[in-house]
């Protein structure tokens, strides 16, 4: 043998190339692949699109019930504001039979201490008349009616408290 000669090395065995089937492979379960993937991604779609159409509607309906609320708030707070006005409030305290003080008397909330000389405010009303008392008499119906305002008892527990009407 001589010394530049190439030694023939071991042959690779089990490969060998099929005529026929050289770069040609079946396209039909790709294609089923992509229309799968493509279907799916469809579906999802259709789901995330009907979920978030629910919710828009859901906020639409909230937005409308808020700007109700806004609405009845604004409209109370115009009513609070009419009957809490001066000339309402003195109206509807005249009626209850309250007359203004001249002089009122404050008191300081942080010290408590009365501002002003207190004095009970002058009356320009006649004072309340009594209540009728029963009569024995009977009612125009015959029969006698029952009072509806008749002296208050005393208590047991106010008698013994030892306070003075």
């Amino acid at each position: 043998m001589t010394s530049g000669a190439r030694v023939p090395g071991p042959r690779k065995q089990g490969l060998a190339v099929i005529p026929g089937f050289a770069g040609r492979r079946s396209v039909i379960p790709f294609a089923l692949l992509v229309l799968a993937v493509l279907g799916a991604g469809l579906v999802i779609l259709l789901l995330l699109n009907t979920a978030l159409d629910r919710g828009a509607f859901e906020l639409n309906a909230g937005q409308k019930r808020q700007s109700q609320l806004t609405d009845e708030q604004q409209q109370l707070a115009l009513q609070l504001g009419a009957l809490s006005a001066p000339g309402p409030l003195a109206s509807q305290a005249a009626a209850l039979g309250m007359v203004p003080n001249p002089q009122p008397a404050f008191l300081n909330p942080g010290s408590g201490a009365v501002l002003g000389s207190p004095s009970a405010a002058p009356t320009t009303a006649p004072p309340p008349s009594p209540s009728p008392t029963p009569s024995g008499s009977p009612s125009a119906s015959g029969s006698p009616s029952p009072s509806l305002s008749q002296s208050p008892k005393t208590s047991p527990s106010a008698s013994s408290t030892g306070a003075a009407p």
